[in-house]
C-alpha cells in the first residue's frame, strides 16, 4: 500500500512522502496518516524581499488548490480499494490561527523534517519553501514515528527579518507549543496591517526566503 500511494502521489507532482501514525488523528479509526509535501518554486520565493509579493500570494493560493485536489483524489483512491480515508484542508483555519490538524506534525513525526525557529516545517530536502497535505486512512501502512529534534543551531536570520517580531529565537524541543517559539496572532496582526494590498494581509513569506536551509 505504501508503493500504491507513493506513486500515485509521484504522478502528482508530490515532492517528497512519508508515513506515520497518529493516535490523536481527528477522525476515528484512521490513525495511519499519509503526509504529502509540495516543493514551492524558487524563483517566487526569490522575489520577496521585507514583503510578500502577489505573485507569491497567487502561487500560495494556487499551491493550496493544487494541494487540495490531490489529497482528496488520494482519499477517492484508497476509498475505491476498500479503506476509509480524510484528507486535512490544505489551509483551513479553526480558530483564526489553527487548523484541524497539524500538517507538520504528521510530517515531523514521518520524518519528513523538522520544526524549525520560525515555527514552519523545515524539510530535510527543501527546507521552508514547501507547502503540505495531510491524508488518514485505515488503510495498512508500514509507518514511522520520529522525534525529530531542531536543527536550527544558533542561526538566527528568521528572527532577525521578521518585522512582526514573532519569533522568539527559541529552538522547539518535543514538548512545546507553537506559542512557545512563535506569537502567532502578533504574525498575522501584522500581515493584516502591513500587506492589506496582497492578498488581503493573508500572506508574508519573509521568514521562507530569508531561511539558509532553503537557499541553494
Amino acid at each position: 500500500m505504501n508503493e500504491f500511494i507513493k506513486s500515485f502521489s509521484e504522478e502528482r507532482f508530490v515532492s517528497d512522502i512519508g508515513f506515520t501514525k497518529c493516535e490523536d488523528t481527528p477522525f476515528e479509526g484512521l490513525e495511519n496518516a499519509v503526509s504529502l509535501v509540495f516543493r514551492l518554486s524558487d524563483a517566487v520565493i526569490g522575489q520577496i524581499e521585507d514583503a510578500p509579493t502577489h505573485t507569491y500570494f497567487q502561487n500560495y493560493r494556487t499551491m493550496n488548490a493544487h494541494i487540495d485536489s490531490v489529497t482528496n483524489q488520494l482519499v477517492m483512491a484508497l476509498m475505491q480499494k476498500g479503506y476509509n480515508a480524510a484528507a486535512i484542508p490544505a489551509s483551513q483555519s479553526i480558530d483564526g490561527l489553527s487548523g484541524l490538524f497539524s500538517h507538520k506534525k504528521a510530517a515531523v513525526c514521518a520524518g519528513l523534517g523538522y520544526i524549525g525557529k520560525s515555527a514552519l516545517f523545515i524539510s530535510h530536502k527543501f527546507g521552508p519553501r514547501v507547502r503540505l497535505g495531510t491524508v488518514f486512512t485505515d488503510a495498512p501502512l508500514e509507518t514511522v514515528n520520529v522525534e525529530q529534534k531542531s536543527l536550527c543551531g544558533d542561526c538566527d536570520i528568521c528572527a532577525k527579518n521578521c518585522g512582526a517580531m514573532a519569533i522568539k529565537n527559541k529552538e522547539f524541543e518535543c514538548g512545546m507549543t507553537r506559542e512557545d517559539i512563535f506569537d502567532a496572532k502578533a504574525c498575522s496582526d501584522y500581515m493584516k496591517e502591513k500587506f492589506k494590498h496582497i492578498g488581503r494581509g493573508a500572506v508574508c513569506g519573509v521568514c521562507i526566503k530569508s531561511c539558509p536551509r532553503g537557499i541553494k
